[in-house]
């Protein structure tokens, strides 16, 4: 045998590589990795050389090759079989890189409504100023949320799984002008917030000055925050105009239906 000095005990080899001494010794059993040098006392040598070959199987292990893929590699090595090998996972972890990312988008857009609905009071209606943003739209809905309204959202659900993979959930949308003329159920059709790193929108909400209020409790409340924001306007000089949407914030934490909080925004502008 070499020079003990220039070999690692499988502890030795565990921590130098920062992995667990038992996984040495599976990989060694199934015939995955085995040490470079084996005495006749069952005291077992790697080499600092054998630290490359590691680091290649816990990669493969680590974009999802199995075990019996990575010895079948093992048993005919080369530039050309290697190069199969990548390839064929390389549409994998650009998928699970994809999927990161949506969760990571998904996640966030819950964390800004949560924040959103902690700081909520019932029937406030604030000013505030939004950039542009692009929207999805379902097909029309009368509002009633029947069975047919039911079978747009189921649509429109399809599409927007399709689109983002994980998506924040859709709101409803009326006209300003059926909340002016107090026609407060007459719905246009349900909506989602595009993204800015997908190129998929039917339209956008233009930037500019809203009014936004808080509903906290079912959806029978609603009415009268419309009826309050219409007054609201008035008293400051305001014209509604656009469309109003309705999104929930907190159907994530819900414990109690009365606990829901709806958050309305609707475009506004000063009277001239």
């Amino acid at each position: 045998m070499k020079n003990k000095k220039f070999l690692y005990t499988t502890g030795q080899f565990a921590k130098l590589n920062g992995i667990n001494k038992r996984t040495l010794h599976y990989y060694d059993e199934i015939g995955l990795f085995s040490p470079e040098f084996k005495e006749e006392n069952g005291y077992r040598y790697y080499t600092c050389f054998q630290t490359v070959q590691l680091e290649l199987i816990v990669t493969l292990r680590k974009i999802g090759l199995s075990i019996d893929e990575i010895i079948r590699y093992q048993q005919s090595p080369s530039g050309a079989s290697f190069a199969d090998l990548i390839a064929e996972k390389k549409q994998f972890i650009d998928k699970s890189i994809q999927e990161l990312l949506n969760t990571k988008t998904f996640l966030e857009q819950k964390s800004n409504k949560l924040s959103l609905s902690l700081t909520a009071k019932d029937g406030e209606i604030e000013v505030i100023t939004l950039p542009a943003q692009r929207i999805l739209l379902s097909g029309p809905i009368t509002g009633a949320y029947d069975d047919d309204d039911f079978a747009v959202a189921g649509e429109f659900s399809l599409r927007l799984k399709t689109i983002f993979g994980l998506y924040d959930n859709f709101g409803s949308r009326i006209t300003a002008d059926q909340i002016i003329n107090g026609n407060y159920h007459d719905y246009d059709c349900f909506f989602a917030y595009g993204r800015e790193d997908i190129e998929v929108y039917d339209t956008m909400r233009p930037a500019g000055t809203y009014l936004r209020a808080f509903c906290i409790g079912g959806w029978d409340k609603i009415e009268t925050v419309y009826q309050n924001i219409v007054k609201f306007a008035e008293k400051n000089q305001m014209e509604l105009f656009g469309y109003a949407y309705e999104e929930g914030l907190n159907e994530m934490t819900l414990q109690d239906r009365d606990d829901y909080i709806t958050m309305i925004t609707i475009g506004c502008k000063k009277n001239k």
